[in-house]
């Protein structure tokens, strides 16, 4: 009868002391906007009825980071194109040879345009994210402008996850609060949680505010108890971060072994639909396509790289992988000194106690979905043409962490003896690298800022 009051009031106190934590870790800036307050700029935008940024990003043209924009061509007959150049080096020899300059227009087709025919060039700045972090910011933006401290607010949520996990653990485990705490613990001081939530930053509000939405999302799927909320919630969630989107077959297996009703499984997916046609038309009325959400507009130094491979593709596979799990510091005997790549530390170096999910052994009937939604989101990341840098660990994790901290307390990997251990030993490292990570760079990660991988 107790058991509820009790649970409540342990996440009450799991909630201050990680808010205090992270406080502490973001400093003297917790009550300041971040440095890269982009969703504060979309919120701002759309409260003015624009879309676009008014004109240059914030630190144009040295110091500007993540802006994306769409170029445009007048040309002489009149004719105007939206997208972006060529950067591959065949394109850039080609236009020094020939004087023509590859187009990509918006919609997909390219042109060559002889540079004698170009009359004019411009183009519009966006915030290249998906708009769910802008959103929640609206009110606050509102009342502060782009004063409003995103950095308080990521503190915020992420000292509500771990308050959120803890109900969760003890619906899918009752009765052993010391493993629950523990892995609270885990999660916000031993994974990329810790430097994360502490820091603000249009990169990681949008993970926290993703991984609150999908911790909220896991709650309602089990057993399929609430189609209406999973769906809100993983909508939600792909509204900070779109791979999310492939956690559905969590729900969908939740439903298919505990349900089986064409109205749950239309309750799950109304709300999702809903959200993704607004995603897309969002898309749309920007870039005039529905997928784009703005990263192929970035202006950034990859752009040769993009162009080339691919935003996604096995071109960037080893590199990722070797960046999620087992990406080593840079150790120097005499005099002993450690230093991180900006790329991060892999997650068995990182965060060892996901180990003991190998004896989460448990009968779950939950596993396969957890494991299967953990994947699927897991695969984008792995392809994708960027680390995830700077960071202190893989980030990108957190995408895909609840689903495997969920499967480790309620397959019974909690209760491992090596679980303890392991999680103060990756909260103590985890801690040291979310002190300094803003603090002093130059005494957490290497001189050399491409290493251990070539700069492409």
């Amino acid at each position: 009868m107790l058991r509820a009051p009790v649970t409540r009031l342990r996440a009450i106190a799991v909630f201050a002391v990680v808010f205090a934590a992270l406080a502490v870790l973001a400093g003297k800036d917790l009550l300041q906007p971040s440095a890269n307050n982009h969703f504060s700029h979309m919120a701002q935008g759309w409260l003015e009825g624009r879309l676009a940024l008014p004109g240059d990003p914030p630190g144009y043209p040295r110091a500007h980071d993540d802006w994306g924009r769409v170029h445009t061509l007048t040309l002489k007959d009149g004719t105007v194109l939206r997208g972006f150049p060529c950067r591959t080096q065949a394109c850039v020899d080609r236009r020094r040879r020939e004087r023509v300059e590859t187009f990509r227009a918006t919609d997909g087709r390219v042109h060559d345009v002889p540079l004698a025919q170009v009359a004019a060039r411009g183009g519009a700045w966006y915030v290249t994210f998906p708009p769910g972090p802008a959103l929640v910011m609206l009110p606050g933006v509102a009342l502060w402008g782009l004063g409003f401290p995103d950095i308080l607010l990521t503190v915020l949520v992420g000292a509500l996850i771990p308050a959120l996990l803890l109900p969760l653990f003890e619906r899918v485990r009752p009765g052993r609060p010391r493993e629950h705490l523990l892995a609270c613990v885990a999660w916000a001081f031993a994974s990329p949680a810790c430097f994360v939530a502490a820091h603000g930053s249009v990169w990681f509000t949008a993970q926290v505010l993703a991984d609150l939405f999908l911790v909220l999302h896991i709650g309602a799927a089990w057993n399929a108890a609430r189609p209406v909320g999973a769906g809100l919630w993983l909508g939600l969630a792909t509204a900070c971060r779109p791979q999310i989107a492939f956690a559905a077959p969590f729900f969908l297996l939740e439903w298919w072994r505990d349900d089986r009703r064409p109205a749950a499984l239309l309750r799950f997916v109304a709300p999702l639909a809903l959200i993704g046609a607004a995603l897309a038309l969002f898309n749309w009325v920007r870039f005039d396509d529905i997928f784009e959400f703005g990263h192929r507009y970035l202006e950034i130094r990859w752009q040769e790289r993009i162009q080339t491979h691919g935003m996604f593709g096995l071109h960037y596979l080893w590199r990722n992988l070797e960046c999620m799990l087992w990406l080593w510091p840079q150790v120097q005997l005499s005099p002993l000194q450690v230093r991180w790549s900006i790329h991060g530390m892999g997650l068995l170096l990182a965060s060892p106690w996901l180990l003991c999910l190998l004896g989460a052994r448990d009968p779950l009937p939950q596993r396969r979905g957890l494991v299967l939604a953990a994947l699927a989101v897991a695969a984008p990341a792995l392809l994708y043409q960027n680390s995830g840098q700077v960071q202190f660990s893989y980030r990108f994790a957190l995408d895909f962490l609840p689903f495997l901290l969920v499967l480790l307390v309620a397959g019974g990997g909690a209760r491992s003896r090596w679980f303890m251990p392991l999680v103060l030993v990756s909260a103590a490292v985890q801690l040291y690298g979310a002190w300094l990570f803003q603090r002093a760079p130059g005494r957490l990660f290497v001189a050399d800022p491409w290493w251990p991988f070539a700069p492409e």
